[in-house]
């Protein structure tokens, strides 16, 4: 009986730590650099190509290549010429694509987007994310998001928004699939990225923009509706889903700058200021053609517990 009570007290002394040691992961003395600290690898298959990582990057841009593109950049901008590319071919089998983002083992995912005014794949089969992996280099579908409607009254577009969190291992994805010019029905993902399975969905909401971060001692992710100009956050819990309502964490809006603008992309900088860049977005396919953008920077009060734009362009 004696044995059995020590056996049971073990038991409890270690489920005890187990739980503290989770809370303690995500305290907000843990999460305060989350989003600001470097985190992400280079693939290792670039480095095989005799590319050097350095100086290398993945690009969805180059003007004449669809699908993604290896640049390596001169190591003088004014030395074009010494300017190197490359793509295997499973990077150039799926159309156009937009936005990526890299894990902590240097594997990259993008997704289908318009370009140059055609969407290059079919409206129906855009709803999807791809993963590069770091080792071979060879792209496939990671996941299949659901399945858009195609009518006449659909935007033409799908995901939008692509972050790696590499505090909790997530992949957050942002869709407009099946969303109208008046009806806002897209939906933000968190995604597993080594099955693809979707673990959560935040319903009810177009973004392009995603980001994670926990500079105020909340991990939340943050996004820039595309509906208003304003920038949102929701809480997130400790496996990185969420938890409670959105709320409006500031807008964009001010005296002189345009009440069209909405946020392309969402970060932190070495001082836990929240920087955004955006452009006028209209749900149109002139809205795929790259436009220059605007700066936005918020720095965090927190004594109001609230984030004051300090520069808005």
């Amino acid at each position: 009986m004696k044995f059995v009570r020590i056996i049971l007290f073990l038991i409890l002394a270690v489920a005890s730590y187990s739980c503290t040691k989770e809370k303690k992961e995500t305290s907000s003395d843990n999460i305060t650099t989350v989003g600001m600290s470097p985190c992400r690898s280079s693939a290792p298959f670039i480095k095989e190509l005799g590319f050097d990582p350095t100086r290398s990057d993945l690009s969805t841009t180059e003007r004449g290549m669809i699908g993604v593109v290896l640049v390596e950049h001169p190591r003088k901008a004014a030395d074009s010429l010494s300017k190197r590319t490359y793509q295997d071919i499973s990077w150039t089998q799926n159309g156009w694509m937009g936005n990526t983002t890299v894990d902590i083992d240097g594997n990259i995912y993008t997704a289908p987007f318009p370009k140059e005014n055609e969407t290059g794949t079919p409206l129906k089969q855009m709803n999807k994310v791809f993963k590069i992996d770091a080792e071979t280099g060879k792209m496939d579908v990671l996941t299949e998001l659901s399945q858009s409607d195609s009518s006449a009254e659909v935007v033409p577009f799908a995901v939008l928004g692509l972050y790696y969190d590499c505090h909790g291992k997530k992949l957050y994805v942002s869709s407009v699939a099946g969303s109208t010019k008046t009806a806002e029905n897209g939906i933000i993902y968190v995604i597993d990225p080594s099955s693809g399975k979707v673990e959560d969905q935040l319903k009810g909401h177009d973004a392009a923009a995603v980001f994670v971060g926990g500079f105020t001692g909340e991990k939340r992710l943050y996004f820039g509706g595309l509906r208003t100009s304003d920038i949102y956050s929701i809480q997130l819990t400790g496996d990185g889903k969420f938890e409670g309502k959105a709320r409006s964490e500031g807008t964009l809006l001010h005296t002189g700058n345009s009440s069209s603008d909405r946020a392309k992309s969402i970060r932190f900088d070495e001082n836990g200021n929240l920087l955004v860049s955006a452009s006028a977005f209209n749900f149109t396919l002139a809205d795929a053609t790259a436009k220059k953008e605007t700066s936005y920077q918020f720095s965090y009060d927190k004594g109001k517990k609230k984030w004051m734009m300090v520069d808005g362009g």
